[in-house]
């Protein structure tokens, strides 16, 4: 691998290149690196903390999970698991301000990180019985007397398979046979209640039978034999677009989706699939995505060593369009031009000041002490985007010396460095 090879890579898997990573990955094969970033276990088994674990109804819970979980997208040893949770979260979603439960989002985010590199079909089950998302796409209350389709067509048309791949007819069966996959008030959990479940016969994509709600699951992701390409695939798009860039061409899709069926849809084989192509590492790649609010702002405090909660990133976070367990709606977020609008990136310019303010008291007498190329060479290696382009090397480095000629501030001279290096062109795409 180049040194550009891999900092790809682990920008699109542990959100920053860092200099140790890049050197220890150095010497090795695709292969090699790959299997390095998919190493969970150097993570341990890491938990939830203790102030998360239980509802107390406050609003700085919020924060707390917030500021916690980007934090841990900055220092966890293997960050591609906190990036796989990140997509689960995009994908199987629950909005904490529906939910209106600290436990409930925590716990569903949890499970989102110990199945990041699972079983598909598994990580299916057990999200569709989370408090979260009961209570979210109302199978709470999804009983035979009133049959619910929320959940039932959201599990067809974003969770599975896509638009155009079911009928209304499907729907509605699906939506009986979750009936009695409720949730219990008193004890803010999961209850199967057999007397609300629906025992009648129901047609689903032609197949007529008591189905039960994990039934249509099993159904839709291994015993159809046309559903299951569909949804591999379906799976295989997303992932491609969340990891190397939009609208792929159909033959990266079907192979990678025979992988994943090879391997009864094993996460890690598709995934170790995915970042071993020879596409992965194109030109196309390299420049096909826009960094999202959270993954931009993971990388900042990774560069730093500061925390989400010291330069104020959940206060930034409606700004910037991504607030972590707030998802705009059921669809998840949107990619690319979605996160360049000027008030998204008003929120980054906050968020990158008050970093490089903080950052700049501790160390920037080191810095003013260089020449101006030698300060900006070092600004852009801190973030990892050096070498930057001409256009962005050459303004900043012209604005860097007029404010060095004009101004005694060393302070606010780096801070105003860091600052432009962290919003350039470089650090928000590729």
């Amino acid at each position: 691998m180049t040194a550009d090879d891999i900092a790809h890579l682990l920008r699109r898997t542990e959100f920053f290149a860092k200099p140790a990573r890049v050197a220890e990955l150095g010497p090795g094969t695709t292969a090699a690196a790959v299997d390095s970033v998919l190493d969970f276990a150097q993570n341990g088994n890491p938990q939830l903390p203790a102030n998360l674990v239980n509802n107390d109804g406050s609003f700085d819970q919020k924060a707390e999970a917030f500021n916690w979980w980007l934090d841990s997208m900055a220092t966890r040893p293997r960050p591609f698991q906190e990036k796989m949770a990140l997509f689960w979260h995009g994908h199987f979603v629950s909005e904490w301000d529906v939910v209106g439960r600290a436990d409930h989002m925590t716990h569903q985010n949890q499970l989102y990180r110990s199945m990041a590199a699972g079983n598909f079909e598994a990580l299916t089950q057990a999200m569709a019985i989370e408090p979260a998302m009961l209570l979210y796409l109302s199978n709470a209350t999804n009983f035979k007397t009133a049959p619910n389709e929320n959940f039932a067509r959201e599990l067809m048309e974003l969770f599975t398979m896509g638009v155009g791949n079911y009928s209304e007819d499907d729907v509605w069966s699906a939506a009986r046979a979750w009936t009695g996959y409720n949730y219990d008030n008193e004890t803010h959990s999961y209850e199967y209640r057999s007397t609300k479940h629906d025992e009648g016969q129901k047609t689903l994509f032609g197949k007529t039978a008591n189905w039960n709600g994990p039934g249509t699951i099993h159904e839709i992701l291994v015993d159809n034999v046309e559903k299951r390409p569909i949804a591999a695939k379906y799976i295989t798009k997303k992932l491609w677009e969340f990891l190397a860039y939009p609208h792929p061409a159909q033959n990266i899709v079907d192979e990678l989706a025979d992988v994943f069926m090879a391997n009864n849809l094993e996460l890690t084989p598709l995934l170790r699939a995915l970042l071993n192509r020879p596409e992965f590492y194109s030109d196309v790649a390299k420049q096909g995505l826009v960094r999202t609010p959270m993954e931009w702002s993971a990388a900042i405090l990774a560069a730093t060593g500061l925390t989400s909660k010291a330069v104020g990133v959940y206060g930034n976070a409606d700004r910037m369009g991504q607030r972590l367990f707030n998802p705009p709606n059921v669809a998840g977020w949107k990619n690319n031009t979605y996160w360049l609008t000027t008030s998204a990136l008003s929120g980054r310019a906050a968020v990158a000041r008050k970093a490089a303010s903080l950052w700049s008291e501790a160390n920037f007498s080191g810095v003013i002490n260089m020449s101006a190329t030698g300060a900006l060479d070092f600004a852009a290696q801190m973030f990892a985007v050096a070498p930057l382009s001409a256009s962005s090397y050459n303004a900043i480095l012209e604005a860097h010396q007029a404010e060095r000629a004009a101004s005694n501030n060393a302070k606010t001279t780096v801070t105003n460095l860091l600052m432009l290096i962290m919003l350039t062109g470089e650090m928000n795409v590729g």
